[in-house]
């Protein structure tokens, strides 16, 4: 009777990233790239920018802006209002 182990873990890549670069950088540079990640939105994930930085692909960077945001908020209550409505008039039309 053979039995086949279920793999546990995370799953193996196709091509792994194996190599590993160090470096080091003075305050000014320190200060220069953290700036430069906050102006590309990857504050989170820094080999990935160092990684499109160095092989000059394109950065994508969403803004969000809070007063949109706030707008939507309200236009979704508004729709709310009127799908209440709707629902309310809904037995009154059965009839």
């Amino acid at each position: 009777m053979t039995t086949t182990k279920k793999r546990i873990g995370r799953p193996t890549t196709t091509d792994p990233r194996v190599h590993r670069y160090n470096f080091k950088l003075t305050t000014e540079e320190n200060i220069r790239f953290k700036q430069m990640l906050c102006k590309a939105g990857l504050e989170h994930n820094r080999s990935q920018f160092i990684v499109k930085r160095i092989f000059n692909e394109e950065f994508v960077v969403i803004k969000r802006d809070p007063s949109k945001t706030q707008f939507i908020a309200r236009l979704n209550e508004f729709y709310f209002q009127f799908q209440k409505l709707a629902n309310n008039c809904a037995p009154v039309k059965a009839i």
